[in-house]
């Protein structure tokens, strides 16, 4: 038995536990800073996100690397509650936004 749990976990962390740190410290990625919105409160940074997420994939398409970092911003930044309430509005055509 013990021959088999060194094989398996020398599988899962490698051999000198390299593969173990992925494990223990994932990353966090989220919007990088954005001089346009200085303070704590990313509230307007959130809207303003969306909102060029939408308008990028009017323009450019959803594979679009540019979009893609658009629609990582702000999922990162926003609230989920707010993200349903939104595209509600936007599949309703009640949306402020151009897009």
């Amino acid at each position: 038995k013990a021959e088999i749990i060194e094989e398996t976990v020398n599988k899962v962390a490698g051999e000198d536990g390299e593969k173990l740190v992925d494990l223990l410290e994932p990353s966090v990625d989220t919007a990088p800073y954005d001089p346009r919105f200085p303070n704590r409160n990313q509230a307007r940074h959130c809207f303003v996100r969306f909102n060029e997420y939408h308008k990028c994939v009017f323009e450019r398409g959803e594979d679009h690397p540019r979009c893609q970092f658009y629609e990582r911003s702000y999922q990162s930044l926003c609230p989920a509650d707010w993200l349903e309430n939104w595209n509600e509005l936007r599949e309703k055509g009640l949306w402020t936004g151009k897009y």
